[in-house]
């Protein structure tokens, strides 16, 4: 009899917690679709996108126009060609786009051009001691939110985990705000600002 208490207590705790869970969910996948979180998706996929937010708080999709994958690894080492053509294909979207080029001086300056401005990815030390994977995407990205902004545009690319995970998402403050309160106790999911 003790066995069948225990189990039918556990069940009618995970029972409540499912319930929990999905009413999460709702609510604040419902904010986030009145905050315009898939103003920019594919129109042929809205249903299922809407869905996926709403029923399982599902933001990574690539249909949404939003997220994209970078790996730190990547953009420290210059292989703009694996990132950009995602990037272009969001920032599309808004009538923007992003021309990334490499100095001819690189290996001295550590300076790329990003649509004809000039920024430092990192720092001699910085190469020396391995912290350029951190540095490089977080120069890359505020140079690329500062562009945004001098261009009307009202999201700006908040990172996502680190290292060869790297993603980005282009967010408004409140969606940012919104996500952020979700993953309350999940600190690793809150999408960051470089």
């Amino acid at each position: 009899m003790n066995r069948v208490f225990v189990i039918f207590i556990f069940l009618s705790f995970f029972s409540f917690s499912q319930k929990k869970d999905i009413a999460k969910n709702k609510v604040f996948g419902e904010r986030l679709i009145a905050n315009n979180f898939l103003e920019f998706a594919d129109a042929d996929k809205m249903d299922s996108l809407r869905a996926e937010v709403v029923d399982s708080f599902n933001i990574y999709n690539a249909h949404n126009h939003r997220i994209a994958a970078i790996d730190a690894e990547e953009l420290a080492e210059l292989n703009f060609d694996f990132f950009i053509p995602e990037l272009n294909k969001i920032l599309a979207k808004r009538k923007y786009h992003l021309e990334v080029k490499i100095q001819e001086d690189f290996e001295s300056s550590f300076e790329i051009i990003i649509n004809n401005e000039k920024i430092k990815l990192f720092t001699k030390n910085e190469l020396e001691d391995y912290s350029f994977w951190d540095t490089a995407p977080r120069n890359f990205f505020k140079k690329v939110n500062k562009l945004l902004v001098d261009n009307g545009i009202k999201e700006q690319f908040y990172l996502l985990y680190s290292g060869n995970d790297l993603n980005t998402m282009l967010l408004t403050d409140l969606q940012a705000k919104i996500i952020s309160e979700y993953y309350n106790f999940k600190q690793s999911e809150i999408p960051y600002l470089p």
